[in-house]
């Protein structure tokens, strides 16, 4: 049988529940997939990006799981090598949620300039600002003339 080395950050994860009242972080290595503890539904193990990160009040070095949005948004600000996503100042954004029924506190890092906002599909995804309005605001919405009563019979549904 054929191995691979494998290498992996050793240290300690981060917690959301940790988080709270943190505002600033910085991203201080390079982010690299490693095997989580999930698995695919062909039992394969799935894939996590990890990274070390120091958070601003904090004195340890942690590791961090990012999140698709987190991903996305480093890439659009700062391009889609991890190399450059070291030493900017991040903001964090944490969040209540639930994953396989059990409450955990999910970790946003968000580029200055950006906003972390619910897409179409209430996904969350990180834009720069004001890009919400663009991607939340479909152009067919009907505009309502004020001047003009409006027959309830009238509306559709």
């Amino acid at each position: 049988m054929k191995y691979q080395k494998q290498s992996t950050l050793s240290g300690k994860f981060i917690k959301g529940s940790d988080l709270l009242g943190i505002k600033e972080a910085k991203i201080v290595s390079e982010t690299t997939p490693q095997p989580s503890q999930f698995t695919n539904k062909d039992g394969s193990p799935k894939n996590q990006d990890v990274c070390k990160i120091r958070f601003k009040g904090k004195e340890e070095v942690f590791n961090i799981s990012l999140n698709k949005a987190t991903i996305n948004g480093l890439v659009d600000a700062f391009g889609d090598d991890s190399v450059n996503w070291q030493n900017k100042v991040l903001g964090v954004e944490t969040e209540k949620v639930r994953v396989a029924g059990v409450a955990r506190v999910a970790i946003y890092l968000i580029p200055q300039g950006y906003e972390k906002v619910d897409n179409d599909e209430g996904f969350a995804e990180i834009v720069k600002m004001g890009l919400e309005k663009q991607i939340n605001q479909p152009d067919d919405i009907p505009v309502i003339d004020e001047e003009n009563d409006i027959d309830v019979k009238d509306i559709p549904f």
